[in-house]
This record gives C-alpha cells, sequence and structure tokens, in this order.
C-alpha cells in the first residue's frame, strides 16, 4: 500500500512538472520607470500601416498606442532628436520596449503628452470603495481620485488615514467613461515617510 502511494505520488508530481501550463508560464511582466533620449532612426508600423513606435539610435523600440500614431508623427519624424517618458517593458521573448508617456521632440521643444505622469502632494479628504464595500480609492484635496487595488484595502485603512498628507507619483488616466483618474506607482505618507508601492 505505501509503494502505491509513493508510486502515485511521483505520477502527480510528474504531471504537474510536465503540464503545458507550467511549460509555457508566462512570466510576470515589470514596468519600470524611464527617460531614453536619441535619434529617431525608423517608425514602426502596424500590420495596418499604422505608425505605433519607432526606434532609436541606441536600438531602444519605443512604443505607443496606434491611435496615437497621427499625433506623434505631426511632432517626430525620422532623424528627429527626442527624449521619451516612459515605462520599459519586458515582452513575452525577453524583449525589452519602452512604453511612451511623454515624447519630447527636443529639436522643436515640442511635447506629445500620451500618459500624463504626475508627482502630486496633497491631503486624503476621503476613501472609494468598491460595490464589496472594500476601499479601492482615495479622494484628494486637489479633487485627484486615485484608483488602488482592492487588495490594498487593509494596507491603506491602517497606514493612510484620512487627513494624512501624501504625495502620489503614477499616471493620469481617462477611463472608458471619460473620466479622469490616477494610478499610482508610489504613495508616500509624508508624515511618516512610509512608502506604498503600487505594482
Amino acid at each position: 500500500m505505501r509503494s502505491m502511494l509513493i508510486i502515485l505520488g511521483t505520477a502527480i508530481l510528474g504531471v504537474l512538472m510536465w503540464s503545458p501550463g507550467a511549460a509555457y508560464a508566462q512570466p510576470v511582466r515589470v514596468d519600470t520607470p524611464v527617460t531614453v533620449k536619441g535619434t529617431v532612426t525608423a517608425l514602426k508600423h502596424a500590420p495596418r500601416g499604422e505608425v505605433h513606435g519607432f526606434y532609436l539610435d541606441d536600438g531602444t523600440e519605443v512604443i505607443f498606442p496606434k491611435h496615437w500614431g497621427e499625433t506623434v508623427t505631426q511632432s517626430v519624424s525620422v532623424g528627429t532628436l527626442v527624449q521619451v517618458d516612459g515605462r520599459q517593458r519586458i515582452g513575452r521573448r525577453g524583449d525589452v520596449r519602452v512604453k511612451a508617456q511623454v515624447i519630447t521632440n527636443l529639436d522643436a521643444n515640442v511635447q506629445v503628452v500620451i500618459e500624463e505622469v504626475v508627482d502630486i502632494r496633497a491631503q486624503i479628504t476621503d476613501y472609494t470603495y468598491s460595490r464589496s464595500g472594500r476601499i479601492n480609492g482615495l479622494i484628494l484635496s486637489t479633487g485627484d481620485e486615485v484608483r488602488t487595488p482592492s487588495r490594498f484595502a487593509a494596507t491603506i485603512a491602517n497606514t493612510l488615514p484620512v487627513g494624512s498628507s501624501v504625495q502620489i507619483i503614477g499616471e493620469r488616466k481617462i477611463d472608458k467613461y471619460g473620466k479622469a483618474h490616477i494610478k499610482p506607482d508610489t504613495i508616500t505618507h509624508l508624515d511618516r515617510g512610509a512608502v506604498l508601492s503600487i505594482p
């Protein structure tokens, strides 16, 4: 009986180790804030011809949503010296790209703001709540709304009470209903110096 249990356990372990899901599991993607500079050497086109990125002279690939292509190419072309503020993204094949948030034409001092990067200091005036009653965001004295994952509800309630002075670093986004909100990278309690990182 004992030997049969050992054989059965070994077989189950083998199936788990060789399952298709395990063989092709995707790594967790981590985006890192970066600023890169360089000269545009080529534009990147989608299959239907839309511009959705470009390459810099050091080989850096910069990407942005296809619907921004026309706006970007009005300010940036091959040969333009640019600064790109964005997030470094590791692709499924290990390729490194920069997802653009702000593209600056350094020759003409013209900016294209795709995602507004914000650094705000304010007080928390209230929380926002999910349908289940869990904290899923903050309302700031500036009127801005900060969205946070519900899994941080207890942490926020315990470390960021209403009235706290905070620094929010992140991106201002527009949701599908046209409402602006901030997706934070970090929330710093200014009195305590505690930093909450939001992945």
